[in-house]
């Protein structure tokens, strides 16, 4: 059994490219940081139903615990924080798998 976090992101206009590559190539590098972590991925949309979101993040867990401390790890919160600050709009959804 695994826990699967998604998050799926459309940004303000106005936050560059570069801005998000960065933001992404972070994110990636989290599982370096965050033992609780079993895999994570994070990229652009190929989909074309995606409706109005351009990018997602997909990470699995084996526990709800496990979830529960990468979102107050010290290395995940100042790229949620910016997630927040670049997102036009968000989605999360947690389910066991």
């Amino acid at each position: 059994m695994s826990i699967i976090h998604v998050a799926l992101f459309s940004w303000k206009p106005e936050v560059m490219p570069s801005d998000i590559e960065k933001l992404f190539s972070d994110i990636r590098n989290l599982k370096q940081q965050i033992p609780h972590i079993s895999e994570i991925y994070a990229g652009e949309n190929h989909s074309k139903w995606a409706k109005h979101y351009t990018h997602a993040v997909v990470a699995a867990f084996q526990t709800q615990e496990d979830l529960d401390a990468y979102r107050v790890h010290p290395a995940h919160k100042p790229i949620a924080n910016l997630c927040d600050a670049y997102e036009a709009d968000s989605i999360g959804f947690d389910f066991e798998s």
